[in-house]
């Protein structure tokens, strides 16, 4: 039997028999959730430093902050919420992405910063604390509802269209102007079938039309770790143009059996 092959968060890649494409991430291993292992934290602190300091200064950083300060025009971000960062300790992309959000904690300063990822070991979220994060200690699968005033600021690094279908899903309706949504491009997301779109993840593809995206070109100097990656936004006046029945509720998403991403009874299964 040939060895699993496993991404750089320790997660075994599943491959479909019905299509070589259709990949899923399931944490390694049929019974138990992937090992609580040590780290240096203190190395690890210097390396997030360091890449902290690479942003500073950089063009990438800069466009970000003026796609968001465009968007916010006078006010003040309240809170950063941050899904689906990985191992922080042991992967390249992990790190740069972490350090993206301290650099923008730095210059929005918000109230505070929300960061989950259920693959965390407890060494990564003693090192989090360090960087004045506050964990969500729950996998809610990014169910997070924000606030009614003030903007948030939702991170979503090259994390799977699941979660930022749940996001929307769990702040269905005009609120969702105060969302900035940092993550993977919804033009390139909802470049498939209507059909699919709609069967998978409903709420992106229904709010699609009333997103406003801002290209972030890729020109970090690592290509790796961007890329792909837009700011979303929503008008309050385009939200409230609707009728109600657009903002119908629905139950919450279930998703088939090739999710992409660790669900909270995932967790509880592995735990047993």
């Amino acid at each position: 039997m040939s060895k699993p092959q496993l991404d750089s968060d320790g997660f075994q890649l599943v491959t479909s028999k019905k299509s070589a494409k259709n990949k899923s991430l399931v944490p390694q291993g049929d019974l138990n959730y992937a090992p609580d292992i040590k780290i240096d934290i203190k190395k690890s602190y210097r390396h997030i430093q360091t890449a902290v300091g690479e942003f500073e200064g950089s063009e990438y950083l800069d466009n970000i902050i003026k796609a968001v300060s465009n968007v916010i025009k006078d006010k003040s971000i309240k809170e950063f919420i941050c899904f689906g960062l990985g191992h922080i300790a042991e992967s390249h992309i992990s790190r740069y992405q972490l350090a993206l959000l301290l650099c923008l904690k730095e210059i929005f300063k918000p109230e505070k910063v929300l960061v989950h990822d259920p693959v965390f070991y407890s060494d990564e979220c003693a090192l989090l604390k360090k960087f004045n994060c506050t964990l969500i200690e729950q996998n809610t699968e990014a169910t997070y509802v924000i606030p009614t005033h003030g903007f948030s600021l939702v991170y979503l690094p090259h994390c799977p269209k699941q979660l930022t279908n749940n996001f929307l899903w769990s702040n269905w309706g005009p609120n969702l102007s105060n969302c900035i949504l940092l993550g993977n491009s919804f033009s390139c997301m909802t470049n498939v079938l209507d059909r699919i779109l709609i069967k998978n993840v409903p709420f992106i593809h229904k709010i699609f039309p009333l997103t406003h995206e801002v290209y972030l070109a890729n020109n970090f100097v690592h290509k790796d770790i961007f890329n792909n990656i837009s700011l979303h936004y929503f008008c309050n006046e385009q939200l409230k143009s609707v009728t109600a029945e657009f903002w119908d509720t629905k139950e919450k998403p279930e998703y088939s059996d090739d999710v992409e991403f660790i669900t909270s009874m995932m967790v509880e299964k592995l735990k047993l």
